[in-house]
């Protein structure tokens, strides 16, 4: 993690966050939208009813060391009160953070290791959504926050501010929300608005997704605290689609070859995630690849094949 200095002034004269991006947190909002689909992160047992009621499927994305998928708490950040009720009003289970002031940055953040995270049905019209606040109402004047950094580095993540607008390592960042404060607030987005914000993010739709999906960092002032909940990436499409668009796809394996018929490009990835191959064309060899399992993806079609020896 970086070291990430606060531009107050630009902040100031920018009139802090952009009110475009802020909403109810509730999970009523993305069920009025008509929600088909929700990867959660961190989400209440009670708003995953809700959304399934009304018709959603939901994917856990929450950290559980079986599925590889950790939430780490690096220096100066300590796991504080969860008493606060939630944002469906339930108790405990979202995650709360306090400062602890012996580092000169604090930070914490969920990871993903293989198998990975399925993002494969993700597009620009994916939302994310986030709720957060200060249980303490002390929270830090900026939250500096990353969504989607992989591990490949073949897309780039989207950096935002909750609070003041800000700068990590000599790029500015733009804030999406106000300050935290003891009140649930929630901020919610598309990715095509991301990349709008945040020109370097690219939209990583990887069935097999591996790195930091989502960190914070805060500044260096003890008994500072700050809370997530409702936090995840929701779609009016269903998940059902990649699935169709999997088993339509026009992959053909050969012992020496693998071709998509009606589509341009070609991804090959392991099953950790990597890419091991890829073409701009329609054909791309695999005579020198080990035997396994691994992903194809032309386009938004999605395959798993078998390469045999």
């Amino acid at each position: 993690m970086k070291k990430f200095t606060i531009l107050a002034a630009m902040a100031m004269a920018a009139g802090m966050a952009n009110a475009q991006y802020t909403c109810d947190p509730s999970t009523q909002l993305v069920i009025d939208q008509g929600a088909k689909s929700v990867y959660f992160i961190v989400l209440s047992n009670g708003a995953i009813t809700e959304l399934e009621a009304a018709g959603a499927t939901t994917h856990s994305f929450a950290a559980n060391p079986e599925d590889g998928c950790n939430l780490w708490y690096w220096d100066g950040f300590v796991p504080a009160d969860e008493t606060y009720p939630r944002v469906d009003m339930e108790e405990g289970g979202y995650v709360s953070v306090q400062v602890t002031g012996t580092a000169g940055w604090s930070g914490a953040g969920f990871n993903a290791q293989a198998p990975g995270l399925d993002m494969s049905s993700f597009n620009e019209n994916t939302h994310f959504h986030m709720a957060y606040m200060s249980p303490t109402g002390n929270g830090p004047v900026t939250i500096l926050c990353t969504l989607l950094d992989n591990t490949t580095d073949q897309a780039g993540p989207f950096k935002f501010a909750l609070g003041q607008a800000t700068e990590d390592n000599g790029v500015s960042v733009p804030s999406v929300g106000p300050k935290a404060n003891d009140d649930w607030q929630g901020i919610d987005l598309t990715f095509a608005q991301m990349k709008k914000l945040f020109p370097n993010f690219k939209i990583d739709n990887n069935p097999a997704w591996t790195g930091n999906y989502f960190t914070w960092l805060a500044g260096n002032v003890a008994g500072q605290t700050m809370a997530f909940d409702a936090m995840y990436f929701w779609s009016t499409e269903s998940a059902g689609i990649s699935s169709v668009e999997s088993e339509a796809a026009q992959f053909v394996l050969t012992d020496k070859t693998l071709s998509v018929l009606g589509g341009t490009g070609i991804e090959l990835y392991n099953m950790a995630g990597a890419t091991v191959k890829s073409t701009t064309g329609t054909v791309i060899g695999i005579d020198n690849l080990a035997a396994g399992v691994y992903v194809a993806k032309s386009g938004n079609m999605v395959k798993k094949v078998v390469v045999r020896k």
